[in-house]
């Protein structure tokens, strides 16, 4: 069943901000996710996918997908390519990312903000820190994907020069990787 309304972004690495320099108080931290925090952020993208309504029609086939994705991260006892935000001890939000250079999705799961954290350009430090830190894979174009109609097409993705194309995708292939601009 093929699925339409979702979109592609796509960054070039040479536009992309030079440093990951930010400003940000003592009490929250932005850094690479630990083995031990898998639960921790599966739950917050749990939560962020259940809370938007423009993945309603689509989270029973999507989730555990973005799931398997995360204990692929992890598999064999290595850290994988997640940045974590962080309030005190607690896990505010997550972006899993793919490195590799020819990646279809960049932005496994985009950034994920918990709902309380919204609106405080968490969304936007994220995205910065996932594109820099997928551009480390020597790609020269990142990608995202993302609902047509969702908070990150409309307000976060564009940053950085984000540029997006519609986007579909075949629901019943077993993996991301048959995703495919339409």
């Amino acid at each position: 069943m093929k699925s339409l309304g979702w979109s592609r972004f796509s960054w070039e690495v040479k536009d992309l901000p030079e440093t990951s320099r930010y400003i940000i108080t003592e009490t929250y931290g932005l850094r690479t996710a630990s083995r031990h925090e898998k639960s921790l952020i599966q739950q917050v993208i749990n939560s962020c996918f259940a809370q938007e309504s423009c993945w309603n029609d689509v989270t029973s086939r999507l989730m555990p997908r973005l799931q398997q994705e995360v204990e692929d991260k992890y598999a064999h006892h290595r850290e994988g390519d997640c940045l974590v935000l962080t309030h005190g001890n607690r896990v505010i939000a997550a972006s899993v990312i793919d490195t590799s250079r020819s990646s279809d999705n960049h932005l496994i799961t985009g950034p994920c903000i918990t709902v309380e954290y919204r609106n405080r350009g968490f969304g936007a430090l994220l995205l910065k820190e996932s594109l820099l830190m997928a551009a480390q894979g020597g790609a020269e174009v990142l990608f995202g994907i993302t609902r047509a109609n969702s908070p990150a097409a409309r307000f976060v993705y564009p940053k950085y020069g984000g540029v997006s194309v519609p986007y579909e995708f075949d629901l019943g292939q077993s993996s991301m990787s048959h995703w495919r601009v339409a």
